[in-house]
């Protein structure tokens, strides 16, 4: 070992004359601790570099073990290969990602200023990693494809998304529950789209920004369609209130408590249908009322004005009734037929079964095709009586219609007041019996 003391004494009378030999040594000796001194940092940052990619390995396989378990795959040695896979795909996106996301840093800097210059540096970049990640993903998909069925695959596809596919087509459907076909179907392929992107992305928010990318075309097709989304999304905020003491909240609440429904999801979506409907029936009971009030104040005679009335109030009546037709017929999706009368029958105070049973109990040699015409009366009854919203004027429906059922019974022959006496004396006597 030297020391630069003694070597610098030595050489002192040469370095009176030209110094710089002296400073050119110092500075290589510098160059020299400099180079010592970042060896064991590099070393240091090159493990610190090892044992994160260490820990994400294992954070990468405790997710694809997770994805794995969600398959109900029997065989150990198939459960084990799909989870490689699984693994593999996303070791290999983060190799891909981490390098596009050091190019483009390395660009940004090498450009300075000329913004221009990194900015086309930086798209290179990408499409670069974009090729690749496509052919990554349709290998990742062939070679999934070989071990699972379609259904699995998409499972997997769904658990690399956060499942943002289901949950956010049931919310467009607890939104917009009288969908065609069409549009349920488009709503859902727009959404299978996104996950395909999706799943390649390298964060969550790379992934939900996926999503909300293909949510706003979403958006443009149905206004496209003539939704309102903005306006059946309020309506919609409205209905998952459960809190609320409005009528659709409280009424819904109380008839899908009488069905018994143990599924959540199953629940959700008859709740929701039933308070729709609800919101349905104020929406067009308050343009009716409007127009009613409009057509008093026109200046005609009475008997013109009536008339208009009795047009508005026609128009709307069917109206109430094909959205009704609807209602039941979006209910058969979820709910099966007695469900479904038991729900009507909750929704208008099984008043059905009770006018029915008063008849019964009226009169009990009622033929077969008799019974059948009765029941079609309050059926008619139950009809108009789930288009509105009170009990007062679902219980006026019904006694409209059991006055067209005893003018029927009339015409049948039937005594109605005669049967009328008899029954209040036979049920006098059968509570004196009880006393």
């Amino acid at each position: 070992m030297f020391k630069i003391e003694s070597y610098t004494i030595k050489i002192n009378p040469i370095m009176q004359k030209q110094k710089w030999p002296l400073r050119g040594f110092r500075y290589v000796v510098g160059l020299m601790f400099l180079f010592l001194s970042i060896m064991p940092a590099r070393a240091q940052e090159k493990q610190k570099t090892k044992a994160e990619e260490a820990v994400y390995v294992e954070v990468v396989r405790q997710r694809a073990d997770k994805l794995v378990g969600t398959l109900e795959i029997t065989n150990a040695s198939k459960a084990t290969r799909v989870r490689d896979i699984i693994a593999r795909q996303y070791l290999d996106l983060h190799a891909i990602q981490a390098k596009r996301d050091a190019q483009t840093n390395a660009a940004k800097k090498k450009a300075g200023d000329n913004k221009e210059s990194a900015d086309a540096r930086v798209e290179a970049i990408k499409r670069k990693a974009a090729t690749k990640t496509q052919k990554l993903h349709a290998g990742y998909l062939s070679r999934l494809s070989a071990e699972l069925t379609a259904q699995q695959v998409d499972q997997v596809k769904d658990g690399m998304t956060y499942h943002v596919v289901p949950s956010t087509y049931r919310n467009y459907l607890l939104m917009l529950p009288y969908l065609t076909k069409e549009q349920r179907d488009t709503i859902k392929s727009f959404l299978v789209e996104a996950r395909e992107h999706a799943m390649d992305g390298g964060s969550s928010k790379e992934k939900h920004a996926w999503f909300g990318k293909y949510k706003g075309r979403i958006t443009n097709y149905l206004a496209a369609q003539g939704i309102d989304l903005k306006k059946e999304g309020i309506n919609w905020a409205e209905r998952r209130n459960t809190h609320s003491n409005a009528v659709e909240i409280t009424q819904s609440k109380h008839v899908v408590g009488k069905l018994g429904l143990t599924d959540d999801i199953q629940k959700e979506h008859v709740r929701n249908l039933i308070a729709h409907r609800y919101q349905s029936i104020q929406e067009a009971q308050a343009e009716r009322d409007a127009k009613m009030k409009a057509t008093d104040q026109l200046p005609k005679i009475k008997e013109e004005r009536d008339q208009e009335a009795a047009a508005i109030w026609a128009q709307y009546q069917v109206r109430l009734g094909e959205q009704r037709d609807s209602f039941i017929e979006a209910l058969s999706a979820f709910l099966d037929s007695s469900h479904v009368e038991t729900l009507q029958n909750e929704m208008t105070d099984n008043r059905l079964q009770e006018e029915y049973s008063h008849f019964l109990a009226l009169l009990p040699d009622l033929n077969d095709s008799q019974k059948k015409q009765v029941y079609a009366y309050l059926l008619e009854a139950r009809g108009n009586a789930i288009n509105v919203l009170d009990k007062e004027s679902r219980l006026k429906w019904f006694i409209k219609f059991r006055g067209r059922t005893n003018n029927y019974l009339s015409r049948e022959g039937y005594n109605l007041r005669k049967a009328t006496e008899d029954l209040e004396r036979k049920l006098l006597v059968e509570k004196k019996e009880k006393q």
